[in-house]
Parts: structure tokens; sequence; C-alpha cells
């Protein structure tokens, strides 16, 4: 069953035979498997291994990207506290579009809500106490991400990561398809935590409440790795599509691709949603990190070949 996050405020949609509802779907899971807490897993790093008891995070400022790279913005007041589960369902609105391609969000709360008094918030509302606490003092402000568990190799070091601060509110873009279903768009990203933890050493447990070292990472995390569409890719069936980074994301005229040692593509082809070829780029026996320049605004398309055989498609957003 999907849990339905609350809002700050309740949006009353105008009813109009040419808008359509959007919802945001996002499925929780630590690496392929389904999410469930005290469920053994393991990040990157060597002896990597926790399982979590507590994952919640705020997420705001949400944008939808659709009909060829336009962009609406929904209200900042629409604020969602996520907790982990089977699903999250969040509502974005009604609105009049034909195609989504994508959505953006930030990790955290804006400052201009940062700061607020719990106490004064309306029973209901995502910035009202919670238990256990999301606030940290109103110098401080809300805690963008609280992430606790047991790590170590035999998973009993106490972990606490619990992530804030007015400087790491940023951006974060996941290009997933829209479709429709029951008169609604649906918008359906994965969360990873595995990758939440993604370079960090767990192996003998912490504890960081802040807005520096691993608590930080975990921000970064989140805007880089955590999220990806959970929609099939057409072509895509030898490689996961969290085995290509691409960053930074959004990208702004340069980009990074970092592809798996045994990836071995000869050629990656850069499109227009339109199918219009902007780059071809000749790659070299072994390479594996690509640099990207390109001037183009929007959506773009990028397709892997070997010997003239599409290996994957994965889409960036250039700014």
């Amino acid at each position: 069953m999907k849990n339905l996050v609350c809002f700050l405020v309740l949006i009353v949609p105008v009813m109009c035979s040419s808008q359509t509802a959007v919802n945001l779907n996002i499925f929780h899971k630590l690496g392929t498997s389904e999410f469930a807490y005290y469920l053994p897993s393991q990040n990157n790093t060597p002896d990597g291994n926790f399982k979590l008891s507590r994952m919640e995070y705020y997420l705001t400022n949400f944008r939808i990207i659709h009909d060829g790279g336009q962009i609406t913005t929904i209200p900042d007041s629409v604020i969602a506290l996520v907790k982990a589960g089977p699903s999250t369902a969040i509502y974005l609105g009604n609105h009049t579009l034909n195609t989504i391609e994508g959505v953006k969000f930030y990790v955290g709360v804006p400052k201009n809500y940062n700061h607020l008094d719990p106490a004064l918030q309306p029973n209901g509302s995502p910035l009202a106490y919670q238990a256990p606490s999301m606030h940290w003092g109103w110098i401080a402000g809300y805690q963008f991400v609280a992430l606790e568990g047991l790590t170590s190799p035999a998973m009993n070091q106490l972990t606490e990561l619990h992530s804030f601060g007015d400087d790491n509110y940023t951006e974060t873009t996941v290009l997933s398809e829209g479709s429709l279903y029951n008169g609604a768009f649906e918008i359906n990203i994965n969360a990873d935590y595995n990758r939440a933890l993604e370079n960090i050493d767990i192996s003998t447990g912490l504890i960081v409440h802040g807005d520096f070292l691993q608590a930080n990472e975990v921000l970064f995390n989140f805007n880089h790795y955590v999220f990806s569409s959970s929609n099939s890719l057409a072509g895509v069936e030898e490689f996961n599509p969290v085995d290509v980074s691409i960053y930074p994301i959004p990208a702004n005229g340069k980009f990074t691709i970092q592809t798996p040692q045994n990836f071995n593509a000869d050629v990656l082809k850069l499109y227009t949603t339109n199918g219009q070829l902007l780059k071809e780029i000749r790659l070299k026996n072994g390479q594996n990190s690509i640099n990207v320049e390109i001037e183009y605004t929007g959506i773009i398309v990028l397709e892997f070949y070997k010997n003239g055989t599409k290996l994957f498609s994965e889409k960036v957003m250039n700014n």
C-alpha cells in the first residue's frame, strides 16, 4: 500500500477538462531488492554491511519537465516528508500538459521554511513536530535526511547520519517518462538507499549530525545517486541504468559519463528527443570515462553502440 505524504498547504486544483492530475511515485529500494527495515544490505565499500532502522527525508520545490523540456513549477508550499516503505505517492496538482519527461526537486527544506517554529505549524503538517524529531533547532532548521541503523561487518555498530544546512539545499533532476493511468499522469522513480551510503566508510559505525563530513556526503549522494527512473529503457538488457553514472546532474554544458569496466562501447551518439543527431563521439577501446561538452540546451538522449548494435540508452538534462 502506498504511503500518502502530507502537504504543508492543501492545494485545491482548478477543475478543468484540459488539465490532468500528476502523481510522483517513489519506489523504495536497497539495490535491486524492495526496501525493508532491518534488511541486511551493503554499500560499495569494503565491510560496508548495514541494516536501516530509519530513513526519512524532505522533498520540496518540485518542477515537472514536460512537452519537450518545458518546466512547470509547483508552489513551494508543497512539502513532502518521505518515509521509506514499499512506495510513496506525492500529488503534484493538476496541470495542462501532453507528455512528461521527468521531475526536478530539492532534498531538504527551503530557507524560507527551514527556520520556522514546528510548534506553530498546524497538526498534520510535515513541518510540525514529528516522532522521531525531524527538527534540529531554529538556527540549524530541519533535518533534510535522517538515516539510522546498524553497520560494520557484523552489523552491530550504531550509525546515525542526520544531514541539514541551508547551504546544502540542492536541486536534483530525474528523467522519467510519465504514463497515463486511470486518467492521471504517473511519474515513477526509484530511491536506492544503498547509494545513500555510496563511498562512505561505515565499517566501524558513525554518528554525525550536521552539515559536514559524512552527513554532507549523504546529501551529495541523494542529489547524485539515490534517485533514478523506474521505467524500463528500450534496448537495455545487459546493463542496469545505475551502472552508468552521469555527473553533474543536471549538466551545464559539460558532464562526465562513467561506464562499467566491461562495457566496451565504441560509439556514443547524442540526440535530441526528436531524433536529431547532435554529436557523435568515437570511444577508445576500454574507455570508461567520457567527458562531454555540448551547447544544446534541453533533454539529451545518450546512446551507446558496439559494432553498430545499441547497448544502452539514457537521458540527461543539459541546462
